[in-house]
């Protein structure tokens, strides 16, 4: 998985990955993250967003795979990511 910055206007991490031979791309809500990290300690730094998304990896790309196939059963919190369009 690729993290490629931050959407400000989405408020959302990007994120993209190759699931059988195709590229999928979507969208982390910054909020999601931040909820999680906040519960260790204070404002979490940018280094700790990318080593959450690492580690939450398997999820997220489980919830956007789903999503692309149109498979809405997502657990939460992983049901707040969403697709990006091309």
């Amino acid at each position: 998985m690729e993290v490629h910055g931050i959407d400000m206007e989405q408020g959302a991490y990007r994120v993209s990955f190759q699931a059988k031979g195709r590229t999928i791309r979507g969208l982390v809500p910054e909020t999601l993250v931040t909820e999680w990290l906040l519960k260790s300690g204070p404002r979490p730094e940018h280094e700790d967003v990318y080593k959450w998304i690492a580690l939450h990896r398997s999820q997220i790309e489980k919830a956007l795979t789903k999503l692309s196939r149109g498979d809405t059963r997502i657990r939460a919190p992983f049901d707040r990511l969403s697709l990006v369009e091309e």
